[in-house]
């Protein structure tokens, strides 16, 4: 019932998204990121109980949109590690490696400029992302919604430099909440 859910939801966001940005937003780019972050909550594996979790990742972006644009759409591609920072009950030793899961993740999302002015070499705006993890060793699939405010610094023409702060919402086996860092660099092709 939740993978349906999500599916719809996907599918949703898509078509919004595909809306939103204007026709001629036949422009785009590549970024770069890196993501550290923590989440707590219901356990993340069959033991039960709660827990808080350390994430660390990084990938790749596309975007949509040309560089005055002040709405652009993005596709991420990217790893996630997630320690698991429970502490273990006295006495109790973790297998090496079993503390820490890695997983592959995709998600879909958006950012809106809040400033009027684009062009300028700097800007603030709010970022979100719906998105999920196909391939999980050692987990279920898990999916995720985040939101929060960025910033961005633009080099030159081509090469910006952004750093976003995100809270995250994600469901396994339980809702689990948290934050995420995203801090990275977009190369503009248009």
């Amino acid at each position: 019932m939740v993978r349906a859910m999500f599916a719809r939801a996907l599918l949703v966001c898509s078509l919004l998204l595909v809306l939103l940005i204007p026709g001629t937003a036949l422009a785009g780019g590549v970024g770069f990121y890196g993501s550290p972050g923590f989440h707590a909550g219901p356990a993340l594996s069959q033991a039960g109980g709660t827990g808080t979790w350390a994430d660390l990742g990084g990938g790749i972006e596309l975007f949509l949109g040309k560089r005055d644009s002040r709405l652009h759409g993005r596709l991420r591609f990217g790893y996630n590690g997630v320690f698991d920072l429970t502490p273990l009950p006295e006495g109790v030793e973790a297998p090496p490696g079993s503390r820490i899961s890695h997983a592959a993740v995709i998600s879909l999302g958006a950012k809106v400029d809040l400033l009027p002015d684009v062009e300028k070499p700097f800007s603030l705006y709010v970022a979100a992302d719906i998105g999920v993890s196909p391939l999980v060793k050692h987990l279920k699939n898990y999916f995720w919604v985040d939101v929060g405010p960025g910033i961005r610094v633009n080099a030159n023409d081509v090469l910006s430099v952004f750093a976003e702060l995100t809270g995250v919402v994600r469901f396994e086996n339980g809702f689990t909440g948290g934050a995420l860092l995203f801090v990275g660099v977009r190369l503009s092709f248009d």
